[in-house]
């Protein structure tokens, strides 16, 4: 019998062997260069990763050393801080009277408080009449603001018929030296068909700033500022935000619907339409699905559109969609009158996953990617790391960089095997023999023992 329990040992060990897994197993690997010298590294997955993984938790992505073993890891869901809007507040502002003078000219005379605040701007030759024909400039003071401002509202008068107007922002801490805060932006109110554009707010950099030079790239047509708004928000988007085209496999131009392929499960935030023609305006339907067997999702509808106007091109803007994995995004355009003859692109935004690995074992190490038939999860790996990286600080976190791709197994690990798992039920079937046969030596000790107490 003591034979038979060794045969079975000696077959599980060999099972469990078979089991542990092998970086041959997944399709792709990419070496990981390492700087420092670190217990702990951390990776930016790059977008080659998504384009391989199949599993949208990304539970097919393992870290081998050089001994082929797999490593404790984790993976953080980098999310977008949208920022919660904590208020507003009115700005003052002064207009410049003459076109030929502006805010680095020694013909103005600035008064300003102790604290900075500007109290009054005189052009040389006294005070005179503004002509809003001539305004082309404006001083806004933001010196009482001790936070960053997020945005800025304008609100215009003295045309009646729409607008579209071109601007540049200038800001400064002491009104002498003058930097550039944003290059170009336009405010737009026009009336197109049986649609309304409009546009008066600017989007600003985050930075602290005391006073801003707002300057009329065109000519003014009357046009005045009458009432200028700072808006604030407590959080900011991080900048590793990346932008993608996706790959158009179907269409349907009778009914205005493309169907696009991202390629992978990336972690998309944003979507944007690029129309092929100038002065193109459309109302579309954007919906995704993760699968080709799945329905489809609706996602936004909203308005798309490129339009010249005097001079200026209008383009709209990116539209922010709820943060999901799907790789397949269809456009349904509501009508076949605005879209022309030439195929819209679809871009998409999407935010790289962080990475962290122990650094167990001998490097190289290896980030290997793409096996559907994986089923063994890392949730013990996944927990220890998170206490890790809740008791570390950065400076302990070492960097490593993704380097070249090697190809492991190929293409052929990204398919589902259907066939039985003669593995587990080889396991299975050892531990139930086994069970049989310590149930079968139990009884035969307990007969043994009864026998030799009635003797």
């Amino acid at each position: 019998m003591k034979y038979i329990l060794l045969i079975l040992l000696i077959c599980a060990v060999n099972v469990f062997a078979v089991e542990n897994e092998s970086m041959h197993e997944y399709a792709r690997g990419f070496e990981l260069n390492i700087e420092q010298q670190s217990a702990i590294y951390k990776i930016a997955l790059p977008g080659a990763v998504y384009k391989t993984a199949t599993k949208k938790d990304l539970s097919d992505i393992r870290i081998f050393n050089q001994d082929n073993e797999p490593v404790p890891h984790v993976i953080q869901q980098s999310k977008m801080k949208t920022g919660t809007k904590i208020g507003s507040l009115e700005l003052p502002f002064f207009p410049i009277a003459s076109e030929k003078i502006n805010l680095a000219s020694s013909a103005l005379d600035i008064t300003v408080t102790s604290e900075g605040k500007v109290v009054r701007i005189q052009s040389e030759g006294g005070d005179s009449e503004l002509n809003q024909d001539t305004v082309k400039h404006y001083l806004i003071d933001a010196s009482h603001i001790n936070t960053s401002i997020d945005s800025i509202d304008f609100k215009l008068s003295g045309l009646e018929s729409g607008y579209a107007k071109a601007f540049r922002l200038d800001y400064s801490n002491d009104l002498n030296q003058w930097l550039t805060l944003v290059d170009y932006a336009t405010l737009t109110e026009l009336k197109y068909g049986q649609h309304a554009l409009k546009n008066t707010r600017v989007n600003l950099p985050h930075k602290n700033i005391k006073y801003i030079r707002f300057t009329w790239l065109n000519d003014v047509d009357r046009l005045a500022i009458t009432s200028v708004k700072a808006n604030f928000k407590d959080e900011y988007l991080p900048d590793n935000q990346y932008w993608s085209t996706s790959k158009l496999i179907n269409k349907k131009i009778d009914q205005a619907t493309y169907v696009f392929d991202t390629g992978g499960v990336f972690n998309i935030e944003q979507i944007d339409i690029e129309l092929p023609e100038d002065n193109t305006l459309i109302d579309v339907i954007i919906e995704s699905r993760a699968g080709n067997d799945l329905p489809w999702v609706k996602r936004l509808n909203g308005v798309f559109y490129k339009l010249y106007f005097e001079e200026l091109e209008l383009t709209g803007k990116p539209v922010t969609v709820s943060s999901n994995k799907d790789r397949y995004w269809q456009i349904r355009f509501q009508s076949t009158d605005g879209i022309g003859n030439v195929e819209p692109v679809l871009k998409y935004a999407w935010r790289p996953n962080y990475l962290y690995f122990l650094a167990r074992g001998n490097a190289p190490y290896i980030l290997a990617v793409g096996n559907a038939n994986t089923n063994i999860n890392n949730h013990v790996a996944s927990r220890l790391m998170n206490v890790l990286n809740q008791d570390v600080g950065n400076e302990m976190v070492g960097l490593a960089k993704v380097g070249k791709e090697i190809i492991l197994k190929g293409d052929s690990a990204l398919v589902m095997q259907k066939t039985l798992p003669w593995q587990r039920i080889a396991l299975w079937g050892i531990l139930i023999v086994g069970v049989i046969v310590i149930a079968t030596m139990v009884i035969r000790l307990a007969r043994n023992m009864e026998k030799t107490g009635g003797s």
